[in-house]
């Protein structure tokens, strides 16, 4: 009796240690971006320690089309895109701490972990 309790407590800290939290495979810190809108100019938003490895678009108002000055402030490289899908073939990338161009316009982002 006391093998299969053990063997069961054995396998149950195994799984334990190899599931680990999702956020730790996402980039930890901020990502910011300004947008506009018809009566309110230069709002900002952030995505907080956002997901790894998936395309995010970014959330805007209807009356705003693009985001721009994009501030990655994560651990993780961020590449911006044009559209909304992560798909386009025009792209900048942003590594950790650093601004991208101000007038550069973004939909949507990926970062690197």
């Amino acid at each position: 009796m006391r093998l299969r309790t053990s063997v069961a407590a054995a396998f149950g800290a195994a799984v334990l240690a190899l599931t680990t939290p999702t956020s730790a495979y996402g980039a930890d810190g901020v990502f910011s971006y300004g947008f506009n809108t018809g009566d309110k100019l230069d709002q900002r938003a952030a995505i907080f320690n956002p997901p790894g490895r998936e395309c995010v678009t970014l959330k805007l108002p209807r009356d705003a089309d693009f985001g721009y000055a994009a501030r990655n402030r994560t651990n993780a490289t961020v590449t911006l895109f044009a559209d909304d899908d992560c798909s386009s073939d025009t792209y900048f990338v942003v590594p950790p701490g650093k601004n991208a161009p101000k007038r550069l316009l973004i939909r949507s982002v990926m970062f690197s972990r």
